[in-house]
């Protein structure tokens, strides 16, 4: 009995030694982007979008923020610019049904196009993310901004929830935007 316990001590102490190897191996090469992004990180991020700080508090509002790295700040980031482009695109919708004037309604029809375009991309853009394919996720996103331009520019002071739609919307895609830029750049 006394020779079974040592023998299974220095053979448990063994698999031990060589899983801690196995770890310590492996750990260097996990993704660069699994470091917990900071504050600082984004900051940075939120200073290239139009309104810093609504950008913070958009990012922030989701308590994943706080423990996730670059790849999971995307993911954040893409839900965030989807329900907010997805909840204009039923205003947009509902407004079409209310609105008598023929110049509005045709301005609404270009912005419900613009933003089920949006969505599209939105969408087009989380694949990306799932396979990591950053260059991918960077275009979409960018395209998503333009599908939010092209509805800006046909908004007029006659449609009062749109221009704050439509900022709230651009702001988002631009945060997923830079953000996929720092992905596909390979920075944290």
């Amino acid at each position: 009995m006394k020779q079974i316990v040592p023998s299974f001590c220095s053979s448990s102490l063994l698999l031990i030694s060589r899983l801690l190897a196995i770890f310590l191996c492996i750990s260097p090469t996990q993704s660069r982007f699994s470091v917990k992004i900071g504050n600082d990180v984004l900051s940075q991020i939120c200073a290239q979008t139009e309104d810093r700080n609504s950008c913070l508090k958009a990012l922030q509002s989701d308590p994943r923020t706080a423990s996730t790295d670059l790849y999971g700040l995307a993911q954040i980031s893409i839900n965030l610019a989807n329900a907010t482009a997805t909840e204009t695109k039923t205003k947009i919708k509902s407004q079409l049904g209310q609105t008598t004037d023929p110049n509005l309604h045709d301005k609404y029809l270009q912005c419900l196009d613009s933003y089920v375009n949006a969505v599209s991309k939105i969408n087009y853009a989380n694949e990306r993310w799932r396979i990591k394919d950053f260059l991918a996720l960077e275009a979409a996103s960018s395209d998503c901004l333009i599908d939010i331009n092209t509805c800006k520019d046909v908004t007029t002071p006659a449609s009062p929830f749109l221009p704050q739609q439509n900022d709230k919307s651009h702001l988002l895609c631009n945060a997923m935007s830079t953000i996929a830029k720092r992905l596909a750049a390979g920075n944290n």
